[in-house]
């Protein structure tokens, strides 16, 4: 009960912050001003940091003070995300996120990246689960919060097919495919680190060992692999395939758009992209949000998700922000919809499959 009436007293604070917002809003980057030192601080996903940039800047407690502190991936190479100490290399990617937090909450000594991160870091952005077999024991609880999906882009005017099957995508992955009617296909690596690149090398069926291993020469990194959904890499490139973020693109493709007193303030990196459809499967549906919704039932869609350690899920804030169908960022569905994500509600029950929970559901743990 205590969780439900916090999520609502912050949900129902948002009265006087949404004309604030709606009339004057600010980039919705790292915290503004830097020294903005807020509850909650979160780093990691680069898919999901607009998202939670948005709803940052909406959910207040009831005293009006903002709640939650999101990081981009990407921005000056050091952050500062407590008023004592906390100053660290910023963390790129689902994966550095949570080696970020699990530092913070005292593993690998503290120490990330040579700084002490003690208690500096309350979340971490995830647009992947845990490697393995999913579970409901360990460390760090899973929140999903929305759905992506990924697929693949091409430039605009390349010869190359806007609708390939899973297992063509597989053999272009595996370097088994390298022209398409004629057409030379290159594949791309998106930044190591990021929650996309692993949930996508898992659907194409190759490894991190096997692509260190040179197995995969066809794959190009360009200087360690490109920012995850950043199309302007496929300006003037006809031949490349990308990667990209399904939500990433439809946020990018609404920005400026205001949506529940808040701006869709995304920076349009689509360039020349077009997504592509898997199997035939269009990645959004035309009807929904401001250019179409997110195609829930899209073939490589995946939960999205706030990471917090599994003993702090009875913390009134840390609960009250993320957790349950009441919660303050559960309340804002309209907001995850508007930066492109699908969502799926809470039923209240731990569903068949832990990779498609509910908004605010907690089943989905792990010790990483």
């Amino acid at each position: 009960m205590q969780v439900k009436k916090f999520g609502r007293a912050l949900a129902a604070s948002l009265g006087a912050l949404v004309a604030v917002v709606a009339v004057g809003a600010p980039a919705y980057a790292d915290p503004s001003p830097a020294t903005d030192y807020r509850v909650l601080a979160g780093v990691g996903s680069d898919t999901t940091q607009d998202v939670m940039n948005g709803l940052s800047n909406a959910i207040t407690a009831p005293g009006g003070a903002k709640v939650i502190a999101s990081w981009n991936a990407r921005g000056s190479a050091t952050i500062k995300t407590k008023a004592t100490n906390c100053e660290f290399s910023r963390p790129d990617g689902s994966g550095a996120g949570r080696t970020v937090l699990r530092a913070a909450k005292g593993e690998s000594g503290g120490v990330y990246q040579g700084a002490n991160v003690i208690g500096c870091v309350d979340f971490a952005r995830s647009s992947s689960a845990p490697s393995g077999t999913p579970g409901t024991t360990g460390n760090y609880t899973y929140v999903a919060f929305g759905v992506d999906g990924v697929s693949y882009a091409v430039n605009a005017n390349s010869d190359l097919p806007t609708n390939l099957t899973l297992v063509q995508l597989q053999r272009i992955y595996r370097c088994l495919t390298t022209k398409i009617n004629g057409v030379t296909v290159t594949p791309l690596l998106i930044q190591s680190g990021s929650g996309t690149r692993s949930f996508w090398n898992s659907k194409m069926g190759i490894s991190e060992s096997e692509i260190s291993a040179g197995d995969y020469p066809c794959l190009q990194g360009l200087n360690n692999g490109v920012q995850e959904h950043d199309g302007t890499v496929l300006n003037g490139q006809l031949n490349y395939l990308v990667p990209f973020s399904i939500a990433q693109y439809i946020a990018q493709e609404n920005a400026g758009r205001t949506v529940g007193g808040v701006l869709v303030e995304v920076q349009d990196r689509r360039g020349q992209a077009v997504l592509g459809k898997v199997g035939g499967v269009s990645p959004r549906t035309g009807t929904g949000g401001f250019t179409g919704s997110l195609n829930i039932n899209f073939p490589l869609v995946r939960d999205v998700y706030n990471v917090v350690p599994t003993a702090e899920l009875g913390n009134a804030t840390v609960a009250g922000t993320f957790v349950g169908a009441g919660s303050a960022v559960c309340t804002r569905d309209e907001i995850i919809t508007a930066f492109g994500f699908g969502f799926r509600p809470s039923t209240g029950s731990q569903p068949a499959d832990l990779l498609k929970q509910g908004c605010g559901d907690t089943y989905l743990k792990a010790n990483s």
